[in-house]
């Protein structure tokens, strides 16, 4: 057996990658244990060797211990650590230099799979691998599918199953599915559109980039591959682990009208241009910026369990998504290089770096992942409103309302009141966004692509959305 410990300079960060990880254990196959920080209120962003050592400790009741680092002096903390050790537990540790978010993940469901040591840190090194493919840039490991010989194997048998997850099979469902057929004694493969994997690791399921209403065979061969066919069947029967509908008899969430009528609000999301000039004091903007996302990340905190306790774990996943995406050193370290670069303000800094980030997601071919755009620019916003102090009330409505925008982001839609905020009706914007989605799990219609048609309505106009159809009216 394996077991990990996440160590990373930013106790949050350690602590969401935990979070993220524990997700995919679906049985006690696999423990976690996290060093991350270190015990300084003014200065909390570090790694500690003795913290290293503990947690070690904490999950050295097993085979080995695979330590997961993010940068620099997570490395030297934990080689530190190991000459602290007990000389039989450090002999069972090992350091990874995988990415630390992917490879945890990748890690912790090789893990919990029963896979070896070797396949374990194979799995966690090859965790970049489906990002590598959907970007389009050549891989940086030389076998990325798995050979397809058993699909032509006359003794082989296959069941095909067309899935239904509105989200395709992402990383809690592949982690679901890895561990469900890692108990069968078969050769197994998976196929997608004549490409197969070996369905026993969270990278080699995501390089199908299997979506919804895509058709997935399992092929197997063995002395349980009739028991590995069926249980793949019932996994597929059950949405791979997945609600898809969700009911919330004790929450505030409804089903979706098919038709909303309301009283027409113009609104527009706090999104700032922040020009490019001089700065006089470079560390007092670095310092500023480094509050402002500090900030940001505790309003994502309070966003997340706002969401979990009015609708769902599955909404909370996105604003802790949000909080892991922004707790990343690289992005502030990136727009101190810019501010150095440019002796600009960290403002302009930081919003050229997330404009970067956010075209990234815009140049992505897969409309899901394209869509998540619109999260980056949210980030941005609220981290400008604490660098500048400026203020961006959300609207409070007391009778039936629809909100007509270009744009609008997934934290302002979780704290809309459904009672009056009847619809949505937005200029540009994609259904598959956080936006949309959580929108629809509160009740509230959301229409997207509505263009031009937009130009003519003024704030308190009376509209109709037509929630099927994606079209707006004016009434009369």
């Amino acid at each position: 057996m394996v077991n990990l410990v996440i160590v990373s300079h930013s106790a949050q960060l350690g602590e969401g990658v935990g979070a993220l990880a524990r997700q995919m254990l679906m049985g006690d196959g696999c423990k976690l244990a996290i060093a991350a920080g270190i015990d300084d209120p003014e200065n909390p962003i570090g790694t500690d060797p003795i913290k290293v050592m503990e947690a070690i400790e904490s999950v050295a009741d097993t085979d080995h211990v695979l330590v997961m680092m993010d940068i620099g002096s997570a490395l030297l903390s934990a080689e530190t650590a190991l000459e602290l050790l007990d000389p039989a537990i450090a002999a069972k540790v090992r350091l990874c230099a995988a990415p630390l978010v992917e490879g945890t993940l990748a890690a912790t469901v090789s893990a919990a799979a029963g896979a070896d040591i070797e396949r374990v840190i194979k799995d966690a090194m090859n965790a970049l691998d489906a990002k590598y493919e959907q970007l389009g840039l050549p891989s940086s490991s030389p076998e990325k599918t798995a050979p397809a010989a058993l699909s032509a194997d006359a003794d082989a048998r296959s069941v095909a199953v067309v899935v239904k997850n509105p989200n395709g099979i992402h990383v809690r469902p592949a982690s679901k599915l890895v561990s469900t057929l890692s108990v069968f004694n078969a050769d197994m493969l998976l196929e997608k559109n004549g490409k197969c994997v070996v369905p026993d690791s969270l990278n080699q399921i995501a390089l199908l980039q299997v979506r919804c209403n895509d058709t997935l065979r399992l092929i197997a061969k063995g002395e349980q591959a009739d028991d590995a066919l069926a249980a793949f069947q019932q996994l597929a029967a059950e949405n791979f682990g997945e609600t898809i509908e969700k009911p919330h008899a004790d929450k505030l969430a409804h089903s979706t009208p098919s038709q909303v009528t309301g009283m027409a609000f113009c609104y527009t999301p706090f999104s700032p241009e922040i020009p490019c000039h001089a700065t006089a004091n470079m560390q007092e903007e670095q310092q500023q910026l480094k509050v402002a996302i500090r900030k940001t990340l505790d309003d994502l905190s309070f966003l997340t369990a706002l969401a979990e306790e009015k609708y769902s774990a599955d909404i909370a996943a996105i604003f802790s998504g949000h909080h892991t995406l922004l707790d990343d050193p690289e992005l502030y370290d990136m727009a101190c290089d810019l501010m150095r670069e440019k002796q600009c303000s960290a403002g302009y800094a930081w919003q050229n770096v997330l404009n970067d980030l956010r075209q990234q997601y815009l140049q992505l071919d897969d409309p899901y992942l394209q869509a998540r755009y619109i999260d980056i620019e949210d980030l941005l916003s609220r981290s400008l409103r604490h660098l500048t102090g400026e203020h961006a009330q959300i609207p409070t409505f007391v009778r039936p309302t629809i909100l007509v925008a270009d744009a609008i982001y997934p934290s302002t839609v979780l704290q809309l009141d459904p009672l009056t905020v009847k619809g949505i009706c937005l200029r540009d914007g994609s259904e598959t966004s956080h936006s949309a989605i959580i929108a629809r799990e509160m009740g509230i219609c959301c229409i997207c692509q509505q263009g031009e048609a937009l130009d003519a309505i003024q704030t308190g106009n009376t509209l109709t959305l037509d929630c099927v159809a994606n079209r707006l009216f004016f009434v009369n």
